[in-house]
């Protein structure tokens, strides 16, 4: 059965395709994106954005854990600088999940990775 992100527990408050995707580690058993994510207004840690943003940002990670296999096709994309100078590949334009095998696409490439776990965290606050 094929599902999409917003499907998966954890997920359903999030927006990924306007999300900005700052790095990509892969450790032996693990990946993980860090991630400028949207937060839905379903979201509990969601706030009314700034009047100069469109979205509700919050710093975290969508992290694959036991991971079996990584395949990583690069597009080449250089990563973009904003104006306050941080980095990022750009967003997710696609993640579908089909057993272990979840599927992202965005200007980052392709990644395919097995793994049986799959959970959003976000980075805590000071």
């Amino acid at each position: 059965m094929t599902q999409q992100y917003w499907e998966l527990p954890g997920f359903e408050a999030v927006y990924l395709e306007n999300s900005f995707v700052l790095d990509v580690v892969a450790r032996p058993g693990i990946v993980a994106l860090d991630i400028e994510l949207v937060l839905t207004e379903r979201h509990p840690e969601y706030k009314v954005p700034p009047a100069a943003e469109r979205h509700s940002y919050r710093l975290g990670q969508i992290l694959f854990e036991q991971v079996t296999r990584l395949h990583w096709l690069s597009s080449g994309f250089r990563p973009a600088t904003d104006a306050s100078g941080q980095s990022d590949y750009g967003g997710i334009d696609q993640f579908i999940v089909e057993g272990q095998t979840h599927t992202l696409q965005g200007d980052f490439g392709e990644l395919v990775i097995e793994a049986s776990h799959c959970r959003v965290a976000l980075t805590s606050l000071i």
